[in-house]
C-alpha cells in the first residue's frame, strides 16, 4: 500500500478520477445524497488518499478555513472497509496537517455518526447536530 500527498494541480487524470468515482461512489450513491460533490474546495486542496496496485483505498482531503485547518470528503473504499484504514487514513491527516498547515485549531463537520471515531482522535463535539447535504452532521473541533 502507498500513501500519496498531491495538490490538486499535481493530480494527475486518472488519479482524479479515481478520487471523485470514490467519492460520488460513496457521498451520493452509497448515501443516496443528491448533491454537487465535486466544488471548489478540491482546487485549493491537498489530497491525502491510499492505494494499492492502482487501486484507490482511502481518503481524505485538507484545506485552509478562516482560523483553523479543516478535513473532510474523508471515506474508505467498500473493499478496503473493516481493515483499519479509517484509522491509519486519519492518522496521516493528522501529520499532513501538522507539516504543512500551522493553525493550533482543527475543525470538521462529521457525519453525526462518525462522533465517535473522531473523538479517538481528541475531537470535541460542538454545538447541536445540523443538516448538510441532506446528513446529520456535527460540527467538531481539536486544539492542537
Amino acid at each position: 500500500m502507498e500513501w500519496k500527498v498531491k495538490t490538486f494541480d499535481e493530480i494527475t487524470r486518472d488519479e482524479l478520477w479515481a478520487i471523485y468515482f470514490a467519492r460520488v461512489q460513496t457521498f451520493v450513491v452509497e448515501q443516496k445524497r443528491p448533491y454537487q460533490e465535486v466544488d471548489d474546495v478540491d482546487k485549493k486542496a491537498l489530497h491525502i488518499w491510499a492505494e494499492e496496485d492502482g487501486q484507490l483505498l482511502a481518503y481524505a482531503r485538507v484545506f485552509h478555513g478562516e482560523d483553523h485547518t479543516s478535513f473532510g470528503r474523508v471515506l474508505t473504499t467498500p473493499a478496503a472497509r473493516g481493515k483499519g484504514l479509517g484509522k491509519q487514513l486519519i492518522e496521516r491527516v493528522l501529520k499532513e496537517i501538522d507539516e504543512h498547515f500551522h493553525h493550533p485549531r482543527v475543525e470538521i463537520d462529521s457525519q453525526d455518526d462518525k462522533e465517535g471515531f473522531y473523538a479517538k482522535f481528541g475531537f470535541k463535539s460542538v454545538g447541536d447536530v445540523y443538516e448538510f447535504h441532506q446528513t446529520p452532521h456535527i460540527k467538531m473541533i481539536l486544539n492542537k
